[in-house]
């Protein structure tokens, strides 16, 4: 970082993140198009972050419950609802210093400002522009930061939604007595890799652009691009590196493992129904044997006859070939994965057309931009809900917590009402003890 660059520079070095303009005339433009487009941007931020954070730390509580066992599905939820923990609260923190920056930035000074000014000297002129120089730097900063953050998590917790469509695949379509290719003791190690993995790849994210300080007053006045102005960091990373790692690798993934098992369990139900069938005649067969031998010259069996046949060894029938359980939390892992691959398909489409509305209508880019982040951020928040719908174990854990919080919280209140009861009784006593002397 250096901070003694002037506008004149061109920001040559790729590793300078700040600049100072010494124009007086230096001031932060203002898009009127883009102004409501982004305060819903960030008034969504704000309000699904929390939302997020809340709702993921009741989904790890609800997953550390001794009802649900240590297997590999329960440690990739787990993890899964840590990540997106860790993206709602980098989701608000950065709304949130987005938010500030931005007002701090585009109000104006009323008179009364103007007045109060006038009236310094010009060192507390060029004190408050320090001051506000490094309020600019520390807002930009963790803007970064926090923003770069939230990627990685992003990037993160689509791998882990990959990872839960492969445990599915795994035990779906492995070979009966074979061993797995992910055990619980491997998950951990899978997590750490993808998370290491993801801000690694994210870094260079970090140096895209420069931020643009005005020297006069020390405020935030434009970005200036920086790893953007490369062709090669455009087409090889941000259009090949980041669309597969971030949307494109993660949907296809998910939508191909899925659909593997998908077609395994039909033909594994077609294979079941012709084997029943099989099956049916060849007992079927074996009781008229029986029955013709036992008759010895009696007629063949009459249709009532046959029925009764089946009806009587139905049971024996199926158990000669039993389809293969589905794995436990089928239902949950396949309405992740199917809510995942719904939500996310607007940002795969959103990372293919960047490119060409970028320079052919900007406002169009933005405005696809926003509606796929918002739907990435509104599937990591609604992941409690599938949850919820689709598991029994959680719907049962969630309402005993729920019973038990009540609990506590009429335990308190009747608590709180016996101690006030008491400091009641407490004064009657000292009243009455007052007018007898």
């Amino acid at each position: 970082m250096n901070s003694t660059f002037s506008a004149e520079d061109d920001l040559e070095s790729y590793f300078t993140l700040f600049v100072v303009n010494n124009s007086l005339n230096c001031r932060r433009p203002v898009f009127a198009e883009e102004i409501p487009l982004l305060n819903f941007y960030r008034a969504a931020g704000l309000l699904l972050g929390p939302v997020n954070a809340i709702l993921n730390g009741i989904c790890i509580h609800i997953f550390r419950n001794a009802a649900w066992k240590k297997t590999a599905m329960s440690r990739i939820l787990k993890d899964l609802s840590v990540i997106e923990l860790c993206m709602g609260i980098s989701l608000f923190l950065h709304a949130l210093i987005f938010q500030q920056n931005s007002t701090s930035n585009t109000a104006t000074p009323d008179q009364n400002n103007l007045d109060q000014q006038s009236l310094l000297t010009q060192a507390e002129k060029d004190e408050e522009a320090r001051n506000t120089f490094i309020k600019s730097i520390a807002a930009s900063l963790l803007m970064v930061v926090f923003s770069r953050c939230l990627l990685a998590f992003q990037v993160t917790r689509n791998w882990l939604v990959v990872l839960l469509a492969a445990y599915r695949y795994d035990k779906t379509c492995r070979p009966i007595g074979t061993g797995t290719a992910l055990p619980p003791k491997r998950i951990r190690i899978i997590l750490i890799i993808v998370i290491f993995l993801s801000f690694l790849v994210v870094l260079p994210r970090v140096f895209e652009t420069a931020f643009v300080l005005c020297r006069h007053d020390g405020r935030f006045a434009e970005e200036k691009p920086l790893l953007l102005k490369s062709s090669v960091y455009q087409i090889a990373y941000l259009g090949v590196v980041m669309f597969i790692v971030q949307s494109g690798g993660p949907v296809i993934c998910v939508c191909v493992l899925s659909a593997f098992v998908i077609r395994l369990i039909a033909k594994r139900r077609k294979i079941h129904r012709l084997n029943e069938q099989k099956s049916a005649r060849h007992i079927l067969t074996q009781q008229q044997n029986k029955q013709s031998k036992r008759g010895s010259g009696q007629d063949s069996q009459t249709p009532e006859t046959r029925s009764s046949l089946i009806e009587n060894n139905g049971p024996a029938m199926k158990q000669v070939f039993r389809e293969r359980p589905p794995p436990s939390g089928d239902k949950l892992i396949f309405a992740v994965c199917i809510t995942f691959s719904i939500l996310e398909t607007p940002a795969f489409f959103s990372k293919i057309l960047n490119p060409y509305l970028e320079v052919r209508n900007p406002l169009a880019d933005l405005v696809l931009s926003v509606i796929a982040n918002l739907l990435i951020y509104l599937d990591s928040t609604m992941n409690a809900f599938v949850y919820m719908a689709s598991n029994p174990t959680f719907r049962k854990v969630a309402s005993e917590e729920l019973l038990r919080y009540k609990r506590r919280v009429s335990g308190r209140r009747a608590n709180t009402n016996l101690e006030n009861l008491d400091q009641a009784c407490a004064r009657n006593n000292e009243t009455m003890a007052v007018i007898v002397e």
